[in-house]
């Protein structure tokens, strides 16, 4: 039996992790450049090419009540065999038609079936998972990938670049902002796929290289297509589906042709947990030996102990958390501007922040990170001024106020009481709805009226992440909101950008617009992170070390 390390990630001594995140910044690639493929966000209008290099293992890690030195994560032999269970808070609707993983979330359990063309080495530098390299040309419009030979599908069927642009026109088929730009595929032959865009976009290089999943056509087009598809994943990842009960459990056991070998564990099952107390108390129950998706305030409540707590430390994938007006009917009252300004400078978010953070979390006013190259100190992004709030809310007609809803899920209960609270004292009266997990996420995909939390990775490329919300066929929240022409019109010209100065100097403009002047996307409280805890025998995994929707299943083994 043969089990092999992936080719590009190598195993070495974890770091250890101050539970901290006010320093995480990142830089997406858009240029690929040899042996470093996450040096700049643009690529500078000259023809680059990338090969696949390889990454580390390093898992960012924090051994609760261990030295901090001991980080859960060992450069020893790892062992083969076992079940590793997994509680989470997702709660997936469908896991194997690709082109409707709409929410960040899914991408883990999709990542247990599914490879993507490009992936993320831990420093955050792209690296190639089923593309060996890449090459990008602005002049031309063309992003060109070179696949890997001798890769499979689970059902044994060959992954070649037919299945690259059956795959992309499935996701063009509903519409998905990833693949917008896309004009036509080539494939010249098995292993090159040349993308011809309608349009140079400085960031399809990772949309179309990351947040694209390959799935079988042969079985796709053989059992009745995305009806069957979607509770039935056949892709070239490392695991194979065991089953799937929709809010209760999946099951996967190891697909022993996996390409880049075996993997070590035999079994994952995932748990799917509505209530994270349950989820907290499985696990110290012994009942699964890991936890992910954990909101701060479990992580504070687990305390000291043998847990290793994981999170991402270089900046891919981070996650703003804050509270969106739906803005789309004319007949709400979040249509105008005023009004939503309100609500933001009623919200003092340094105080929740404080009083719910527990020193793990830090604040920004904007799409980006404070340390991001996007992130405008110029953005006044309407710091807590209730008297400012009632000002506005009489220029906008409502001297009275208004009443709205704030739906909200179990987890972020206490965070929703303390909003309401704020908002009632400027006139703003919310009732507190609560949603499940398949609620939330139809909101973001169908949309919404009134307030409702917003999850936005802010990764550095308005042009990509905030882009998936701003244009108006935009995979996340845009069926809720406005799409003001301005704005949209800027978010095009960062990506036709070919230079990191001129696309930076966009973002800038973009944010200041949406935040000062629209307030389009509310009002962010906090920078979030996304928690992983552990038994101490769990290894490898990786948990949103590459990125933070991302994992490595192929090399997660147990030590006992």
């Amino acid at each position: 039996m043969k089990h092999s390390r992936l080719k590009w990630l190598a195993p070495v001594t974890a770091l250890a992790l101050a539970l901290t995140i006010g320093g995480c910044g990142g830089s997406d690639d858009n240029n690929s450049t040899s042996g470093s493929a996450g040096a700049s966000q643009t690529s500078g209008g000259d023809t680059t090419a990338t090969t696949a290099g390889d990454g580390d293992t390093a898992q960012a890690t924090e051994a609760a009540g261990t030295d901090s030195g001991d980080s859960g994560t060992t450069a020893g032999a790892a062992k083969a065999g076992g079940t590793l269970r997994v509680g989470t808070s997702l709660n997936p609707t469908q896991i194997g038609y690709t082109p409707e993983a709409a929410a960040n979330g899914v991408i883990f359990i999709m990542r247990m079936a599914f490879n993507s063309l490009l992936f993320y080495d831990n420093d955050g530098n792209l690296i190639g998972q089923l593309a060996e390299s890449w090459e990008t040309d602005p002049a031309a419009k063309t992003l060109t990938f070179h696949l890997r030979s001798g890769v499979q599908f689970s059902d044994g069927t060959d992954f070649n670049a037919e299945a690259v642009k059956w795959n992309i026109e499935q996701y063009q088929s509903v519409q998905r902002t990833e693949v917008a730009a896309v004009a036509s595929v080539d494939t010249p032959d098995e292993t090159t796929v040349v993308i011809n865009l309608s349009e140079w976009n400085s960031a399809a290089l990772v949309s179309i290289g990351f947040f694209v999943y390959y799935m079988s056509p042969t079985a796709f087009e053989a059992n009745g297509g995305a009806d069957w598809a979607r509770n039935n994943p056949v892709g070239t990842g490392p695991f194979v589906l065991k089953s799937f009960e929709q809010t209760v459990s999946a099951s996967y056991t190891k697909n022993p042709n996996y390409w880049e070998g075996e993997p070590y564990v035999d079994q994952i099952d995932f748990t799917f947990f509505a209530d994270p107390t349950v989820m907290t108390s499985a696990l110290k129950a012994g009942e699964v030996d890991m936890i992910t998706n954990v909101q701060v305030e479990q992580v504070y409540q687990l305390g000291d102990g043998d847990w290793v707590k994981t999170t991402n430390t270089n900046g891919m994938g981070l996650e703003s958390v804050g509270l969106i007006p739906s803005s789309k009917d004319e007949s709400d009252p979040f249509y105008k501007a005023e009004n939503r300004l309100a609500m933001c400078y009623a919200i003092d978010n340094e105080t929740l922040v404080a009083a719910f953070g527990h020193g793990l979390l830090s604040t920004t006013n904007q799409w980006a990170a404070p340390s991001a190259v996007t992130y405008n100190p110029n953005v006044v992004g309407c710091p807590y001024n209730p008297d400012k709030a009632k000002e506005l809310l009489a220029e906008a007609g409502n001297p009275d106020g208004f009443d709205t809803t704030i739906y909200a899920s179990a987890i972020l209960g206490d965070w929703t009481t303390a909003l309401a609270d704020q908002l009632s004292a400027v006139g703003i009266n919310a009732t507190i709805e609560m949603m499940d997990a398949t609620q939330q996420s139809a909101q973001m995909s169908d949309g919404w009226s009134g307030l409702t939390w917003h999850f936005a990775s802010i990764s550095p490329d308005l042009g990509l992440y905030m882009g998936r919300h701003l244009d108006p066929n935009g995979a996340f929240y845009a069926p809720g909101i406005q799409h003001p022409q301005d704005a949209v019109d800027l978010l095009n010209e960062i990506r036709a950008a070919t230079d990191d100065e001129t696309k930076i100097a966009l973002e800038w403009e973009l944010q200041s617009l949406i935040y000062d002047k629209y307030a389009l996307f509310g009002k962010v409280l906090y920078v979030g992170q996304n928690y992983a805890v552990k038994a101490p025998y769990v290894m490898d995994d990786n948990w949103t070390v590459p990125h933070a929707s991302a994992w490595t299943p192929q090399t997660v083994w147990l030590d006992k």
